[in-house]
């Protein structure tokens, strides 16, 4: 036994700063939680990076106070380990001030448990690096609030592992702000299950880049809501697979504004199911151009009902082969 670890609490706490920095790291390591809990913030300082690498789980988690915390340095933070950091206790979490949380190493930050994470403030959720959003594991990204998602930049994000993405539910892909969505990046959302998609909001749907829509599959698509289709910019939904415009529902075609309608290639329009053609409003047939018209398959053109035709113009008509 070292002469320090002999020491009482009141003879620790007396140690000038010079003596703490000059610690063997043995010295620091047998320290019980007592005597570790008794350091003052200024010699908790001046602990050196080797010094705060063998703190043990058992210092942290029991003896380690918030003041300590507050006095770390972010050279001392970004030297905790995975198994340090899993070893804080969550007031001791939330007490690392933002810019000793944002210089936690990707390796330390695997170390956070689900009940860690739930207590992050907002503001170390802000202060989150690309890097350490990155490094986030699907169990931790579960846990995270829909007030923290909020709070997430899109930058952050936009480094979420595609794995991670799957992983939300769907209320917390429902809280991302529109800035968020718009920084997802195609395989981000092809990543996404259907519930979630499901629960997509319409300003979310309107901050969606073309990019974002053709990385989405049919069923993915066909998840979407009645709403949300109306909610797709012309210039995204110009830039859909045949195969999507092939399988969309007669519920979805149904709910197209006459912009929409119009917006739809020529392409578009040969894909689109007899059925669903004859689910097209006479707003709608009205809404068609001459090119669409021509590009009408001789099946599409014979499930035309008596109204749709009478709904075409002179010029859209002729244009039928």
């Amino acid at each position: 036994m070292s002469l320090v670890t002999s020491f009482s609490t009141a003879q620790i706490a007396a140690l000038s700063t010079n003596t703490i920095a000059a610690l063997a790291t043995a010295d620091v390591a047998g320290l019980n939680s007592d005597q570790f809990a008794a350091l003052t913030t200024t010699q908790f300082s001046v602990l050196t990076s080797r010094q705060i690498a063998v703190i043990t789980t058992t210092q942290l988690s029991l003896g380690l106070t918030t003041n300590q915390v507050v006095a770390l340095s972010t050279l001392q933070a970004s030297a905790l380990s995975s198994n340090q950091v899993g070893a804080l206790t969550t007031n001791a979490l939330v007490a690392l001030e933002t810019a000793d949380f944002a210089v936690l190493k990707t390796a330390a930050m695997v170390g956070l448990s689900s009940d860690q994470v739930k207590v992050l403030s907002t503001d170390q959720i802000v202060a989150l690096t690309t890097t350490q959003a990155g490094s986030l594991g699907s169990d931790q990204a579960q846990s995270l609030t829909t007030n923290q998602i909020v709070s997430l930049q899109s930058a952050d994000a936009a480094a979420l592992k595609t794995s991670v993405i799957a992983a939300l539910s769907s209320n917390q892909v429902h809280a991302l702000t529109t800035d968020n969505v718009a920084s997802l990046k195609s395989a981000q959302f092809a990543a996404m299950t259907s519930d979630q998609l499901a629960g997509l909001s319409t300003d979310q749907i309107v901050a969606m880049a073309s990019a974002q829509f053709s990385g989405l599959n049919s069923s993915q698509f066909n998840a979407l809501s009645t709403n949300n289709i109306a909610a797709i910019e012309t210039r995204d939904l110009v830039g859909l697979k045949t195969s999507i415009i092939a399988t969309l529902s007669s519920d979805q075609f149904k709910v197209l504004t006459t912009d929409q309608v119009q917006s739809l290639t020529s392409a578009q329009f040969a894909a689109i199911s007899t059925d669903n053609l004859n689910a097209l409003s006479t707003n709608q047939i009205v809404a068609i151009g001459s090119n669409q018209a021509a590009a009408l398959t001789t099946a599409q053109a014979s499930s035309l009902s008596t109204n749709q035709i009478k709904a075409l113009d002179t010029v859209d008509f002729a244009a039928i082969k």
